[in-house]
């Protein structure tokens, strides 16, 4: 099967990287192009997103927001005009169930399937093959692409309806978010009583409500390092799609509300360029501890 990667961001770059160190001869394109040079002795590089979809028979598009997937699949020499019906895509960007669901059926008009594949897992994990994609779409899709998604890690089918596993996408990436508000919370607490937050970190990774942010991520944020493994603006990007999208079902999240909130105000004081758990740089800004 010849795959093509659209997209080579972080977590499109650790996923080239998956597939090529697998024994995969790929083919890439990404819209600022020097960034497909770094991969030109391991890969074929496409000059457009149709040049792919004519030379390869699955391609996986992982780019920022739905402006760069529209661009991609239906822009001028996008994925939509290579005439390929046996083009199978599947969008592993993070974007709405709505608007996951307009991208397959656009592309189901024009004889090419689509299957919405959003991930769990930062650049580390994809290159690893530690992601969790969740698929959603044609189950006969699926099966025929099945065995390099599960190349990426342990994959859920969650069913044929359009948009669902963006819906299930955003419900976890939510979490991620109230969880790292609630421990960068508590680090200020303890850090504005005097206390070293290490302490509070030692005690929580000692219970039961110890997380995986707070055993891999906490270290790093008590040392002020926030190198991205996920932008903070990308953080706001998936707040502000899960809030609008529960208004869209007349659903109330009050919790979420807040947090985009908080991680809009964050990123205004230029926070947005680092990991999402500068969430907690703020909280120290803010109630003027950075110093402390």
């Amino acid at each position: 099967m010849r795959v093509g990667i659209a997209g080579l961001g972080l977590m499109g770059s650790g996923i080239a990287k998956r597939l090529i160190n697998n024994g995969h001869k790929i083919s890439v394109y990404n819209r600022t192009q020097s960034k497909s040079h770094h991969f030109s002795n391991e890969a074929t590089v496409a000059s457009s997103p149709k040049e792919l979809g004519q030379s390869c028979d699955f391609i996986i598009t992982i780019v920022t927001n739905f402006a760069a997937v529209k661009d991609v699949l239906f822009g001028r020499e996008g994925v939509i005009e290579s005439g390929n019906n046996n083009l199978i895509v599947a969008d592993v960007s993070t974007i709405s169930p709505a608007q996951s669901e307009h991208c397959a059926q656009r592309l189901r008009s024009a004889g090419i399937e689509m299957l919405g594949v959003p991930v769990m897992g930062g650049p580390a994990a994809a290159e690893a093959g530690g992601l969790v994609p969740i698929v959603a779409g044609s189950r006969q899709a699926f099966a025929k692409v099945r065995q390099v998604i599960e190349e990426l890690g342990t994959t859920f089918y969650v069913g044929e309806r359009d948009g669902s596993a963006n819906h299930i996408k955003l419900a976890l990436n939510l979490n991620i978010a109230l969880i790292a508000c609630a421990l960068s919370e508590g680090m200020t607490l303890v850090r504005g009583a005097g206390i070293d937050p290490s302490i509070f970190i030692k005690v929580l990774n000692a219970t039961y409500f110890k997380t995986g942010l707070s055993e891999k991520k906490a270290p790093n944020m008590m040392k002020k390092e926030f190198s991205p493994s996920f932008h903070l603006k990308n953080m706001l990007k998936d707040l502000e799609l899960a809030t609008s999208t529960a208004q869209e079902n007349s659903i109330t999240l009050p919790q979420t509300a807040l947090a985009e909130q908080m991680f809009r105000a964050a990123k205004n004081m230029g926070f947005s360029e680092q990991d999402y758990t500068a969430i907690y740089a703020f909280l120290t800004r803010i109630n003027g501890l950075e110093t402390s």
